[in-house]
């Protein structure tokens, strides 16, 4: 009788410890679907201002196109004080793109089951990476031209208007944000190209 007693209680304690266990890997999985959750909303609520950010920028490097075609030294030195505020305005832009980008940097770092968040995840990584490396391909071409046109204005004695350089905002360099090998959106234009 002692021996089915300790069985019995055996049996009784396995069991117990099953459903808590059970319990306890359960509420941990509500939870864990709870943030989920939680972060899929802060993507589909981050995305449209991301999106907005990026066709800004788009809009104004199209801009930047349109205005390189008639990018030479006297066109600098006619039109400082133009050029200074467009690209001061470009360097807002992209920074706008980076303010927009926080939430979606912080909660794509995994993949999600949600065909909705993990699609905007994927289009988030390949648009800011193309949008950054694009800005950088633009001011290393434009500072490139104003390191010419500060040499053409001390030739001539220093005598015509300051052309401010372009500032590098988020990053110096190229970045492969989505680890894929390369570098979207890095274009080395050269000076020839002006």
């Amino acid at each position: 009788m002692k021996k089915s007693l300790k069985i019995i209680g055996i049996v009784v304690i396995i069991i117990a410890i099953i459903f808590i266990g059970a319990w306890i890997w359960f509420s941990g999985f509500k939870e864990d679907r709870a943030e989920t959750l939680v972060k899929m909303n802060e993507i589909k609520e981050a995305y449209p201002s991301f999106n907005k950010a990026v066709d800004d920028f788009s809009n104004l490097r199209n801009q930047f196109y349109e205005y390189k075609e008639n990018l030479y030294l006297e066109t600098l030195r006619d039109n400082a004080e133009a050029w200074n505020t467009f690209m001061k305005t470009y360097e807002e832009s992209i920074q706008k793109v980076e303010d927009s980008a926080k939430n979606l940097k912080k909660n794509c770092d995994i993949e999600y089951g949600d065909v909705g968040a993990s699609t905007k995840c994927t289009t988030f990584k390949a648009n800011y990476e193309a949008a950054m490396n694009y800005y950088i391909s633009d001011v290393n071409l434009y500072n490139q031209m104003v390191d010419d046109y500060d040499k053409y204005n001390s030739e001539n004695g220093g005598t015509f208007a300051k052309v401010n350089k372009a500032e590098y905002v988020v990053y110096k360099d190229y970045i492969d944000y989505d680890e894929d090998g390369e570098c979207f959106g890095k274009e080395e234009v050269s000076a020839d190209e002006k």
